[in-house]
């Protein structure tokens, strides 16, 4: 039982602490949120477990037999597994949960292979709990996430550049700066294009979704940008 404490208490820890700092980012609305740094976090504990308790039994001085050694090289090579499930779309980030996932199920194998067998169920369940558990807060904390960016409008009558404007504000967002590309914004004519720079907390999904759903709205394209201070 104390074996099971020892092992159990700094993956409970450092999920607890992954959670908080992943929180911390999902209200700053950085792409790796709650879910992403749980799973490095507790992967991250569990693989110092591994070598800390899951080798013990073996012979340091056996001529050729180093099972520490071989997990690093693992640890080394899954790093550029996960990289490769990491891309951007239109200026939005996709797959930093992927990557943590294959990293954290990395940590389960290694756990398997050194024989902590109930540290492995344990981050088993805790990355299943993780990964399909915290999709709706992820969700429910993005729609009051500071975002600060350009939003990019084309659009044609009867859209009017005052019906965008009250768009964004009714999001919760501070038009901060108007550009309009071509044309009259207001009057009648061929599609114009416009860019508004948004700043305040909200779901820059639910308005990018509510623009484009609205008559005579073209194309919808929101582009984030780092502020000074902000990381």
């Amino acid at each position: 039982m104390d074996d099971l404490w020892t092992h159990l208490a700094p993956l409970g820890l450092a999920l607890l602490l992954g959670l908080l700092v992943g929180a911390e980012r999902e209200w700053q609305g950085k792409p790796a949120g709650m879910r992403t740094h749980a799973l490095i976090a507790v992967g991250a504990c569990l693989f110092v477990l591994a070598g800390r308790y899951g080798f013990a039994e073996v012979d340091p001085n056996t001529p050729g037999v180093d099972p520490a050694r071989i997990a690093a090289q693992v640890v080394t090579g899954v790093g550029f597994l996960g990289a490769g499930v990491i891309f951007f779309h239109r200026n939005l980030l996709y797959g930093m949960t992927t990557a943590a996932s294959i990293w954290s199920t990395t940590a389960i194998a290694i756990a398997c292979g050194a024989g902590l067998y109930w540290a492995a169920v344990a981050v088993a369940v805790a990355q299943l709990v993780v990964v399909a558990g915290l999709a709706p807060v992820e969700n429910i904390i993005a729609r009051h996430a500071r975002h600060t960016g350009r939003l990019h409008v084309r659009y044609t009558a009867p859209m009017k550049l005052s019906d965008l404007l009250a768009a964004c504000t009714e999001r919760g967002f501070t038009v901060t700066e108007i550009d309009n590309e071509d044309g009259n914004p207001d009057g009648g004519g061929d599609a114009r294009s416009t860019q508004l720079v948004l700043h305040g907390r909200g779901s820059i999904r639910e308005l990018t979704g509510q623009l484009t759903a609205r008559e005579g709205i073209e194309r919808v394209k929101f582009q984030e940008e780092i502020t000074n201070g902000g990381v």
